[in-house]
């Protein structure tokens, strides 16, 4: 792409979010933006439909990998319409959300950052929760989930980056990582290979199954380009030690729905099937042409799909 025309691109979009370089963040990306800090960590959220006095329920949309609030923006309104207040946060070191080197990205860590955010913004509400969670944030939504089972109404994953029991940390490529040489290459590719345009571009095609278009593409990229992201990125293999175990075995305690795309070749169907074995009350659903972005490419399926089971289990 002509880089000029990029260019113009990246300061439309940013306008439009509000995100000038050199511009107050904390001012909103969006209208409905929203930030709190946790742990010195600053955590963006959007919520809808939270003036309602009595909501049908409270849905909760975490996103995946590389991800932000951006990724449900197909999924909203039929949630609003279905009489839900919904809140989507963007995880620490993406989207809007804060960059540091010192967060812990385990899933477990991540649940419990969720559920301060979550106390931060019920107060004295101790309604239950119904927790959606797509790609690496399937894992975060699963965690959240195991984490605090009394406050979990129900479960959703899409495509997750699921767990049987949380011990996936390789302490050998941890060691890896960190060492200063190895990590200097890792955040030289990261920051000027990987999360480059026409490269990213790339690998939303292996997600959606298709070229995404540039105003697509932008949606993702233009937060990537927030200083630190590289940093963020290296940093999930470097720092993710699990501060508590969990075993899915306990996700018996809630109703789990497992939503898969037939043709994800980023997760495939066998680990959705895998946890259903482990787990035989999940509900596993899977959309035949569907690769691994199906509440994007297939929003009215997955929608249909995500409201009927919410509708099901908060009557």
């Amino acid at each position: 792409m002509n880089k000029l025309v990029l260019l113009l691109l990246l300061i439309t979009t940013l306008s439009a979010l509000g995100q000038i370089p050199g511009g107050d963040t904390q001012a909103g990306p969006y209208a409905n933006s929203h930030f709190i800090v946790i742990d010195s960590i600053s955590i963006h959220y959007r919520t809808w439909n939270d003036s309602l006095i009595k909501p049908k329920g409270k849905v909760l949309l975490i996103h995946g990998f590389c991800g932000s609030t951006f990724c449900w923006r197909n999924n909203y309104d039929a949630l609003i319409r279905a009489g839900y207040m919904v809140v989507a946060i963007d995880l620490p070191g993406f989207g809007y959300s804060s960059r540091s080197a010192k967060i812990n990205q385990s899933q477990s860590n991540r649940a419990r950052l969720i559920w301060n955010l979550i106390a931060g913004i019920d107060h004295s509400d101790s309604s239950k929760w119904n927790i959606v969670g797509h790609s690496m944030g399937g894992g975060a939504a699963e965690a959240v989930a195991l984490t605090n089972p009394g406050r979990t109404k129900s479960l959703t994953i899409l495509d997750g980056m699921i767990f049987i029991k949380n011990d996936n940390v390789n302490m050998r490529i941890v060691g890896l990582v960190n060492l200063p040489v190895y990590k200097k290459l890792l955040l030289s590719y990261t920051e000027h290979t990987y999360l480059s345009f026409n490269n990213f571009r790339r690998e939303l095609k292996g997600t959606y199954g298709f070229l995404p278009d540039t105003l697509t593409v932008n949606g993702y990229w233009v937060p990537l380009q927030i200083e630190g992201t590289a940093e963020t990125v290296v940093n999930l293999l470097a720092n993710s030690n699990e501060i508590q175990p969990l075993d899915a075995i306990g996700l018996e305690q809630f109703p789990v729905l497992v939503i898969w795309g037939k043709k994800d070749k980023t997760i495939r169907l066998k680990h959705g099937k895998k946890l259903k074995k482990y787990v035989p009350s999940i509900e596993l659903r899977v959309i035949p042409d569907a690769y691994h972005m199906a509440m994007e490419t297939h929003p009215a399926i997955f929608n249909a799909l995500l409201t009927e089971f919410l509708d099901r289990n908060n009557p």
